[in-house]
């Protein structure tokens, strides 16, 4: 099954609607902000993991950049979501489950060259942000990469400091202009 633009998004609307402070923003990620985050991932036999799945324009993205359904893995926290992605995407493993929890619901030796960060880190609980970013170091391999968007696209907030992350190093920033509202894209390496 295909979703079609208004079926996202009244599904965006309504989960939005449901809980705001989850969701993280009105309307879903762009084209070409999804296809941004998807060229920011580094070519390897390593998994993938896309967290905060939504409606699936980051996953599509990701899917027809050349990341492999076998090396893709999609977590997401909505049981709505959940099924519209596993619906969508049915060849793409979805897991109902929180990113801050994430070390706990992979298998140990999993090799992760990339996370794909769409969750609302600003909106979060600072606990939470602490949480979520530990589970970054503990499952990504040595020189594995954080991508991660922001809404706030002020020069002068240094996005690798919040929450914890300095020990991961700045690899690019940039600003995606054609989005609601215009976003900046942060790759980081443990």
């Amino acid at each position: 099954m295909v979703a079609g633009p208004l079926h996202t998004s009244r599904l965006f609307a309504r989960e939005w609607a449901t809980a705001p402070w989850s969701v993280g923003a009105i309307c879903p990620s762009s084209r070409r902000l999804a296809a941004r985050l998807a060229r920011e991932v580094p070519a390897g036999n390593g998994v993938v993991i896309e967290l905060g799945g939504g409606t699936g324009a980051v996953t599509h993205a990701l899917l027809e950049n050349g990341v492999r359904t076998d090396r893709l893995i999609v977590v997401e926290r909505s049981p709505t979501f959940v099924r519209h992605l596993r619906g969508r995407f049915p060849d793409v493993p979805v897991m109902h489950a929180d990113a801050a929890r994430l070390a706990w619901c992979l298998p140990l030796d999993l090799r992760v060259d990339a996370i794909v960060s769409c969750l609302p880190l600003r909106s979060l609980p600072h606990r939470e942000v602490d949480e979520i970013v530990d589970q970054w170091r503990q499952v990504l391999r040595p020189g594995g990469v954080v991508i991660q968007f922001t809404y706030d696209i002020r020069p002068d907030r240094n996005v690798v400091n919040a929450g914890g992350m300095g020990d991961f190093v700045m690899l690019s920033s940039r600003i995606i202009w054609a989005n609601l509202p215009p976003a900046r894209v942060v790759t980081m390496q443990l």
